[in-house]
Formats: structure tokens, sequence, C-alpha cells
């Protein structure tokens, strides 16, 4: 996989132990449904970080190629078996509205990445 997508997030509170048994229930599911050239790798809670304010949680997906960003958003608008439990998850989490920290980052792997700026 060429790219790291991480959405971390918050949990609406009183729901973390909700939140983790749908994850039991649902994490076998949710990455065998996952668009092509995507991959789940999973939901974490945070043990420490330096980073303020970007949520105790953090899902990753892996992504081939950024073709794979296309089919990720084409399948959540289809409406299908994927769209339903990323939605469902996304139940848990808790709106920035009312006090919840959110991120997102895309990484993509060293190895790919054009690097420029770098004098010799």
């Amino acid at each position: 996989m060429n790219f790291i997508s991480e959405q971390g997030f918050d949990i609406k509170k009183g729901q973390s132990v909700e939140f983790q048994q749908w994850l039991m229930d649902n994490e076998g599911e949710l990455a065998s449904a996952c668009p092509a050239g995507v991959e789940y790798v999973g939901t974490f809670a945070n043990v420490f970080s330096s980073e303020k304010d970007s949520g105790s949680f953090r899902t990753l997906w892996a992504m081939e190629s950024y073709g794979a960003l296309d089919n990720f958003t084409d399948a959540m608008k289809e409406g299908g078996t994927f769209a339903q439990l990323v939605d469902a998850m996304a139940k848990f989490g808790l709106d920035s509205a009312d006090g919840g920290d959110w991120s997102s980052s895309l990484s993509r792997r060293v190895t790919t990445a054009a690097i420029w700026g770098d004098e010799t």
C-alpha cells in the first residue's frame, strides 16, 4: 500500500464500551466490504499522543493509489454494505459542536513519494 489515511475522533460520552463491542462484532465484515484498493487496517485507542485536539481514537485505512480514494468515495455514495458499516461506526463519534476533537491525515510511503527542495 502506498497511502495511509488516518481519521482521529472522539466517542460520545458513555459510548466507549458500546463502540468497542460494535467493532468486535463488525470489523471483519467492514474489512471484507472494502472497495478495490482499500484495506481497513483497524481502529485504535490512543495510549498517549503529543497531538492535541485530534481525538482519542484513530481509524486507519491503507490505500494502494489515489484511485483507491475515489473507490472509497464511490462506495460511500453507492450506499451498500461498506457505506452502511462506515456510517454506523461514525454514529459513535462526538460532533465537534458538542466538544469532540477530530483529525485527518493522508500519508504517502516515502519510497513512492516525490521528493523536492532537497539541495545536495
